[in-house]
């Protein structure tokens, strides 16, 4: 995406959203690069052993140290923040000036203006209906909150029931088997902590209800299954045992509470607003129907956001055939203005991001996410450090390693979770959607008196009769997340002004369209006149070729007159009328102003 500047327009430059994100991000690297070089400090004094378990310390602090390097990358990757001008995704496909057509997208758009409603995915499944009943207005959210509520809502209700089963197994287990039950439940919590949560409304919602009651049965039988499956095998002492899987669970349990009322301040606290503005009329009009379609194109172009070209998303050309008699034609224009970012959105700091409610708990995930990685390193520290020792490798220091390797994990998941609602943008815009249907006639008219006019005009005409013109016009709000992201209508209001204005000026442009063909240019005009005139000597008889002569110039010296950039054929000064006086062709001027024959031959006088 391509960084657009424009010196007359700011309403782009919007604030970074990801500049709090970005302390807590450098916060985490800078504590994973300083464990990270500890451990392998730490592990550079065993590699004389050449053993490849003693090598452990030394892999964990390399996988440490490249993900401390890449969070910070990350973190140094977003200092600066561009809203490119072709940003936000589009609501449909966008079609090009030169194509027409619509799209099923399109035709969505179009019945949410014509239903004047909008339309929200049903949740389905018995947890979805508590999930609901708890929280009614979850489902005016954009389906990506929706679908993210809904798994961490099942992860949180997985976790708890696993959790009760911990408990209730340490009632009458033996020692030979609660070090397999120890693994068999610190597995599944990492299970579901590194479940991905990336795939946002594309992804599924979690356990559901089939997964979730497979997980209660495991729950329950898994400490009888166990033991049958490990005939008496007693489970070594390293591995982590059920204390530090129930220590897990909880920390877990936290950070999906916060991440569920993180995801909970995006939605909507009440339900949005959702209503249309509609303008219909029937019009009469003696001109093709598509300059009505080219008059409304330069319309909205004159309109346009910030002079960036509207989005199209269906263009319908009305067809009429001059051959054919009669007929029917549609034509339509659906284009949605450039979205700007709402008004609201304002540069965090500390303090602010604490207050908003919508980044309150966004900001404790992060803090809770930097703790976990801070107690991961430090486990891991004293894991390589009493590891090795001069006896050999130390065993009895694994639970460490297994503690830090968990909070390590449940830290990641933590940034994953809450990097995914920090990219939140609202956008505000205008759906604009222009539909005619008519019938129409062909007719050929023509204009002039047929036995006494020499000059007439003719015209095929096309008769349209109460042809429904619709304009429905509304302010739409829609959110995304992140940069390419779909974007999700959220609210929908009418603008009856705007609908009735923009009707009220198709309608007189279509009115004020003329049938009759004639001469328009300045030129066109001074040779229309010398057509006029020759037509009016023709009547009046005057066969006399010097007064026909003397009708055009005169003529032309009137038309040319009324242009100023014209100087009269007939006026040597323009400033001074050129003088009449009469002529005999036999004796020459010799006759007086005022005489129509020469006194002296008799000849009739022309006019020089």
């Amino acid at each position: 995406m391509a960084y657009d500047y424009n010196s007359q327009d700011d309403r782009f430059d919007v604030p970074n959203p990801y500049r709090i994100e970005n302390y807590f991000y450098f916060c985490a690297a800078m504590t994973l690069i300083t464990g990270g070089v500890i451990l392998l400090l730490v592990a550079r004094d065993s590699l004389s052993s050449g053993s490849i378990v003693a090598m452990s310390p030394l892999m964990i602090g390399v996988a440490m140290l490249i993900h401390g390097l890449v969070m910070g990358a990350k973190a140094m990757s977003r200092l600066r923040f561009f809203f490119g001008r072709g940003e936000p995704a589009n609501l449909a496909h966008n079609l090009t000036t030169e194509q027409v057509g619509t799209t099923e997208d399109a035709n969505s758009l179009k019945d949410l203006l014509r239903h004047s409603s909008l339309v929200f995915r049903e949740p389905t499944g018995p947890l979805n209906g508590v999930l609901y009943s708890l929280f009614p207005n979850l489902i005016f959210s954009p389906q990506y909150v929706q679908t993210v509520a809904q798994r961490q809502f099942q992860n949180g209700l997985a976790f708890v029931i696993t959790l009760a089963s911990l408990m209730v197994s340490l009632v009458g287990t033996s020692e030979e088997t609660v070090g397999w039950l120890g693994l068999f439940y610190f597995g599944m919590a990492l299970f579901i902590l590194l479940k991905p949560i990336e795939k946002g409304a594309a992804g599924e919602s979690g356990l559901g209800f089939k997964g979730l009651v497979g997980l209660i049965l495991l729950a329950i039988l898994g400490p009888v299954i166990i033991p049958m499956i490990a005939k008496g095998a007693i489970a070594p002492h390293w591995l982590p045992g059920m204390g530090q899987a129930a220590i897990v669970m909880a920390t877990s349990l936290i950070a999906i509470v916060l991440f569920f009322r993180a995801v909970l301040r995006q939605s909507l606290k009440a339900p949005p607003q959702a209503n249309m503005a509609v303008v219909q009329d029937a019009l009469t009009m003696n001109s093709h129907p598509k300059q009505i379609l080219d008059e409304l194109e330069r319309r909205m172009q004159d309109q346009w956001v910030a002079s960036l070209p509207n989005r199209r998303y269906a263009r319908l050309i009305p067809e009429v055939l001059l051959n054919v008699q009669s007929g029917s034609f549609e034509g339509e224009l659906l284009e949605e203005t450039q979205p700007v970012p709402n008004s609201e959105i304002k540069s965090m700091t500390w303090r602010s991001c604490f207050s908003e409610p919508r980044f309150q708990w966004l900001g404790w995930l992060n803090s809770y996410g930097v703790v976990m990685m801070f107690t991961a390193v430090v486990s891991m520290v004293v894991f390589a450090e009493k590891f090795f020792t001069e006896q050999g490798v130390n065993t009895q220091i694994f639970g460490f390693a297994t503690l830090g390797i968990s909070m390590w994990t449940l830290g990641n998941f933590c940034f994953r979770a809450g990097n995914v609602l920090w990219g939140r943008f609202d956008f505000l815009s205008r759906l604009i959607w222009v539909e005619m249907k008519g019938n129409y006639q062909s007719a050929q008219m023509d204009y002039g008196n047929q036995f006494t006019d020499k000059i007439k005009t003719q015209k095929q005409v096309i008769n349209i009769e109460s042809m429904t013109l619709r304009v429905w016009i509304a302010e739409v709000e829609t959110v995304t997340f992140g940069k390419g992201a779909e974007r999700t209508i959220l609210g929908m209001r009418g603008l009856k002004d705007e609908a009735e204005g923009l009707h009220a000026h198709l309608k007189s442009f279509a009115q004020q369209q003329s049938m009759i063909v004639a001469p328009t240019s300045t030129v066109d005009l001074q040779r229309a006149h010398s057509l006029g005139v020759m037509n009016q000597v023709g009547k009046n008889g005057r066969e006399d070729a010097s007064e026909l002569t003397s009708a055009i110039t005169d003529a032309i010296n009137k038309a040319c007159g009324e242009n100023e950039e014209q100087v009269p054929l007939a006026s040597v000064n323009p400033e001074e009328p050129a003088k009449k006086e009469p002529v005999c062709k036999q004796c020459g001027p010799s006759a007086q102003a005022g005489m129509k024959f020469c006194p002296d031959c008799g000849t009739r006088l022309v006019t020089a």
